[in-house]
């Protein structure tokens, strides 16, 4: 008698443009016939995931991806300076419409949720039901870039905040065998890359970071900025420095938010794999890729796929009962 596959899960974490690498593993996974039957992302993974769980071909997210130029990317994150984020989201919520229309999350093809944070009470939100532009939208929020989504009395920001790559929520879902996709690199390369020093030092315990500080960090920083220009006048410079080989004289804004984001992020990921491994950990090399680089797919896709490849006598053992 045929052994009985395990339930598989998939666990895609979150990264900004090095979260393109998610598309590269989803190639490699349907190439083998590799079966997934749920999907949990957080940020980046959260898009990719519900896209993915949506039935879009995986083709089409790689076309759409390869299309993206600088260009695009700065209009897709045009500021507006409102009051909680620098970036109200609207043209982000279209593009995710863009590939859903206006499904909800239970009419997905396959199972799916999205990792959000309570910025309020630093709580975990996942989110199961309900619209899925909204759910992506959430679990992307950069806090301080973009503007919270507000679900009820609860205002939330980026899942990675809590739950970098959603493993244990994959397994909450009725996953027996999970693979996860970790596209975060170490802060400490991450500060060498983006021009941060001392930063990267700053709450090295687990204990002493939380979604306080780094929101504390955040602040400070565009309260100091405020006071010296006018960031919407600056805004296409810091997109033209992004995709510059020259080191700018100190980092853009959006380098100084993601890299203490990533902070956090890394400290809770090492905690939550120790505590909850995966049955398969990918961890595509995407550590060139700055927070802005979204142009840079075609990279991002390959580190994707050549990580997958790698693994997949590991996930053989598995997916094939």
């Amino acid at each position: 008698m045929e052994a009985k596959r395990p339930k598989i899960g998939l666990a895609l974490g979150g990264g900004g443009p090095r979260g393109l690498a998610h598309i590269g593993v989803l190639k490699v996974i349907e190439e083998n016939g590799i079966p997934i039957d749920c999907v949990a992302g957080a940020s980046m993974g959260a898009l990719i995931g519900a896209v993915y769980a949506a039935g879009v071909e995986t083709e089409r997210l790689e076309e759409i991806a390869l299309n993206m130029d600088l260009k695009q990317t700065a209009l897709m994150l045009a500021p507006t300076i409102a009051r909680s984020g620098l970036i109200e989201g609207g043209r982000v919520r279209e593009f995710i419409k863009s590939f859903v229309g206006d499904a909800n999350i239970e009419e997905l093809k396959i199972p799916f949720a999205a990792v959000a944070t309570d910025i309020n009470t630093g709580e975990e939100m996942v989110i199961d039901r309900g619209s899925v532009a909204e759910a992506v939208r959430a679990s992307i929020s950069v806090p301080g870039i973009f503007t919270p989504v507000r679900l009820g009395e609860r205002f939330l920001v980026d899942g990675g905040l809590v739950n970098p790559v959603p493993i244990s929520v994959v397994r909450e879902m009725g996953a027996e065998a999970v693979m996860a996709v970790n596209v975060m690199v170490s802060v400490e390369r991450n500060a060498q890359r983006m021009g941060i020093g001392g930063e990267a030092k700053e709450g090295s315990s687990l204990g002493k970071v939380n979604s306080r500080i780094v929101n504390s960090r955040i602040a400070k920083y565009i309260q100091s900025k405020a006071k010296q220009t006018q960031i919407v006048a600056r805004i296409s410079d810091i997109f033209a420095r992004e995709g510059s080989d020259k080191k700018p004289p100190s980092p853009s804004i959006f380098n100084v938010i993601f890299q203490t984001v990533s902070i956090m992020e890394n400290e809770i990921l090492a905690a939550r794999l120790k505590d909850n491994p995966p049955n398969v950990l990918i961890s595509p090399e995407v550590g060139f890729l700055k927070p802005m680089e979204y142009y840079r797919a075609k990279e991002a896709i390959c580190a994707g796929e050549r990580a997958t490849r790698d693994l997949l006598s590991d996930i053989s053992r598995f997916s094939s009962g």
